[in-house]
Parts: structure tokens; sequence; C-alpha cells
């Protein structure tokens, strides 16, 4: 038997990574499966950087192209694949489309905000029957909306546990040289740009990976480049001692929980914000005197 999961960003990734080594119990009976289940990775897109563990994780790993989804849908029409496991179907063309309605099980996986927005933007909910499996991060699982209710939620725990620390680097910056901002160009960040000169400098802007989501226009003082570009988002918030500025963005819950204690932090958010999403976020920096939020 054949399990397909497809994963269109690093956030589906890490989701499929914690089902696969059981982060949430399997929603299926495992004696139900008939054979060996062959894992198989679906991935699009250039973001997405594996994992050495991820070859063991999936046997098999194929980048979606033509031949590729020709190949699945006939899998799909001999009965070998069992599950398919996929963030949403937004702009999913037709092979996707018809594989998913003829596989017999089908699970969810995280896609970001969405589970904080009234009205998610990538998944439709009344598509799916009610009790489809959801694997869900549990960053803010209190805020979440209640479209979630009619699916069976797995948890996966939080997102944002701990700072990842593989670098050994001080939060606090030389002496006599200013912490500055560090600006997560993303939704919501274009509203700061009147007023930008009141940022502390120098500013550290990291642009969006999605350059349709990229809002920040004015230049700044120094962008990422060479070793510097690897480093990953959390890690620069976990070492940022000065003003953190976040739009809507899985970045704005990475800073509620991995910026250095007393780091100040500016949410802007877009006026097109869901009211469900602008409600939670603004709960959560009215109990924190070092978040604010225009």
């Amino acid at each position: 038997m054949i399990r397909l999961t497809f994963v269109f960003n690093a956030i589906h990734l890490e989701a499929a990574r914690r089902l696969r080594r059981g982060a949430a119990p399997e929603p299926w009976v495992r004696r139900t499966w008939a054979m060996p289940v062959l894992q198989v990775l679906v991935l699009e897109g250039s973001r997405l950087r594996l994992e050495p563990d991820d070859r063991q994780l999936w046997p098999l790993r194929l980048r979606i192209q033509p031949t590729v989804m020709v190949a699945l849908a006939l899998f799909t029409t001999l009965g070998l694949v069992g599950e398919v496991r996929l963030p949403h179907l937004r702009g999913a063309g037709r092979a996707l489309r018809w594989l998913v309605g003829r596989c017999p099980r089908l699970l969810l996986l995280d896609d970001g905000l969405d589970q904080y927005r009234a009205q998610p933007r990538a998944l439709d909910p009344g598509r799916f029957p009610l009790g489809t499996p959801l694997a869900l991060f549990s960053d803010q699982r209190d805020g979440r909306a209640p479209w979630c209710e009619r699916f069976h939620v797995l948890e996966l725990g939080p997102l944002y546990l701990a700072a990842p620390c593989p670098i050994p680097l001080s939060v606090a910056p030389p002496v006599g040289v200013t912490p500055g901002t560090l600006i997560v160009d993303s939704p919501g960040v274009e509203r700061l740009m009147a007023t930008a000169e009141r940022l502390p400098r120098p500013w550290l802007v990291l642009p969006h990976p999605v350059r349709s989501k990229r809002s920040w226009r004015l230049p700044c003082t120094a962008t990422p480049e060479g070793s510097e570009a690897l480093i990953a988002l959390e890690q620069r918030i976990a070492r940022c001692s000065g003003l953190i500025v976040v739009g809507e963005s899985m970045a704005l819950l990475a800073a509620l929980a991995l910026r250095p204690a007393g780091s100040p932090l500016l949410v802007a958010l877009p006026t097109s914000c869901d009211p469900h999403l602008r409600g939670l976020v603004t709960r959560l920096a009215s109990r924190n005197q070092a978040v604010s939020l225009v």
C-alpha cells in the first residue's frame, strides 16, 4: 500500500515529519493495512530543504511534475494508493484533485495561520467530510477558529517550542553598537513605512520567501548574504536584542515564543487581516507590555 504525502512549504513538511515520528496517534487502526506501507513524499517548490532523516521517513521522494502525477494517478486507479496527506487543494491541478477524490483516506496538514482565521484562505472546510483528520500545531490552541471543530484534530505540539541554537552567537550586540531593528518582511509591515524613521537603526530586513508577499519597499541597512543568509529565521529572532517588526506571518508566532525576554516586538497587521486572527493577536499583545500592535 502507498501513502502519498504532498507538501508545498516548510510548515507542511514539518507537520508531515511530526506525524511520521509519532507526534500524534494514527487516525486509523494499523491493522487495516493489509500490506507494508510505502511512504512517498511529493514536493513542490524549490524553497524546501530536506534533512538527512527525511530519507528514512520517506524512502521515495518525488518532485511534482506531469509525468509523476500521471504515474500516481495510475497507481491510484490500480487501488495501490491507500492514503493521501496534503495541506489543501487550493491551486491544485485536475490530476491531484482526481487522485484525492478516489483515494479511500485523506489527512490534512497544518497550513500556518489558517487555523486562526474565521475564513481560512487555503482550505475550504465545507468541502471535506465531518471528522476528516486534520493535523495542527498547537502554539495558540485556545485561539483556533470555530471551523476547526468540524475536523478530527491531531495535535502536533507547538511549532516553536524552543529556540534552536546551533550557532554560538551572543544576544547582546558589541559595545557601542545599537541593536537596531529586525524587520521580517510580511503583509502589514508596509503600514510602518510612512513613519519608518522612528524605527531604531540599523535595519536588517529578512525578505519574505514568497515574492508576492513582500511588502517592505524602503532601502535597508543590511540584508543577509553568504553564510548569514543560511541562518534560520528562528535563530535570528532568538538572538535579537533589538526591536522585532513582523506582519501577518507565522514569524509572529515565532517571535512571541522565541525572542529574548523583554525584547520589544512590534506587530503590524494589514487592514485586510481576518477579524478572528486580529482578535487573537490583540489578546496576546495585551498580555505582554513588550508587544505592541498597530
